[in-house]
């Protein structure tokens, strides 16, 4: 046992080491699920003004700090103005460093890893000036798959979720409460073969419910944003879009990104992204609605390089 803590010790430190511009944040409450939490707050953040959340789950095989590197969500936290939220899996609770999506038990409300994040966001919303209605979660994989049980635990909590490449695996019943409705945006590759496009039906026809959708109120872009990749499907047809499904054709289990400087531009190279100039982290807060809406002062300047 000694010869196993040390080798925790020693991988934990190295996670800090390399951690980067990411904060540890060692003590945020109560902590059922055993998870880590690290935060970005951009140095330009204007904190004289309510600022947006974002929580960003990372993929089985990932971490954080991967995660927020390869991604881009830092840079786009310093160009729109918001906190990033990085709830991280450690290796001591899944050798592969998935959320645990697939144990009933640590994935139902106020249980588990269900209930250590939800406590982060209480720890963020006391410690900063949160905009508690512009709160958002996204994930990839495994991360996507413990985003639609937090969207579905606690819709009341937030404002939007997109889900890519999720599993489509929910241990309790679609949540009764329909008094608020988070807009969600459902997100695969086509060509995916380790979260089968069937996934992301499931999570349409899970999400259509919660909304009260006729399957037929849609509209369709082909070559979304003039891209040859993209196709988006929205429902209602008319007015703003309450679900989406985002396809992207060729793509597998991959987050695409594109790598540059200007503001709508961003994500490295991994082992889990892919540059197709198109940045997905930059798309996704569009849908969240964070890149119309100024919250730092460098904002206005970054806009004239459009």
């Amino acid at each position: 046992m000694k010869g196993k803590g040390f080798i925790l010790i020693l991988l934990f430190g190295i996670g800090l080491l390399f951690a980067g511009p990411l904060k540890y944040v060692p003590d945020f409450g109560k902590n059922p699920g055993h998870l880590r939490m690290y935060q970005y707050i951009p140095q330009n953040l204007d904190t004289g003004k309510n600022v947006p959340l974002v929580l960003v789950l990372h993929g089985s095989g990932q971490t954080a700090f991967s995660l927020s590197r390869a991604s881009g969500f830092n840079k786009l936290a310093d160009s729109l103005g918001f906190i990033v939220l990085y709830p991280d899996q450690p290796f001591y609770n899944n050798l592969l460093t998935a959320f645990s999506f697939y144990m009933p038990g640590k994935m139902k409300k106020d249980q588990g890893e269900t209930a250590s994040i939800r406590q982060m966001i209480a720890f963020m919303e006391k410690q900063y000036n949160i905009d508690r209605d512009h709160i958002f979660i996204t994930g990839m994989s495994a991360g996507a798959a413990m985003a639609n049980v937090m969207l579905n635990a606690y819709p009341e909590v937030f404002a939007a979720g997109a889900l890519f490449a999720a599993p489509s695996i929910l241990h309790e019943e679609l949540n009764p409460d329909r008094s608020h409705k988070p807009r969600i945006a459902i997100i695969q590759g086509k060509n995916d073969l380790t979260v089968f496009p069937r996934n992301a039906d499931r999570l349409m026809e899970q999400w259509m419910e919660f909304f009260d959708l006729d399957s037929a109120d849609h509209k369709v872009t082909e070559h979304y944003k003039d891209h040859e990749l993209l196709r988006l499907t929205e429902y209602p047809k008319e007015g703003d879009a309450q679900l989406v499904r985002l396809d992207l054709a060729r793509t597998g289990h991959i987050l695409l990104v594109d790598q540059g400087k200007t503001i709508k531009q961003g994500g490295k190279y991994s082992l889990f992204t892919k540059d197709v100039n198109f940045h997905l982290p930059y798309w996704i807060c569009e849908f969240f609605g964070l890149i119309k809406a100024p919250h730092t002062k460098a904002q206005s300047s970054l806009k004239a390089q459009k």
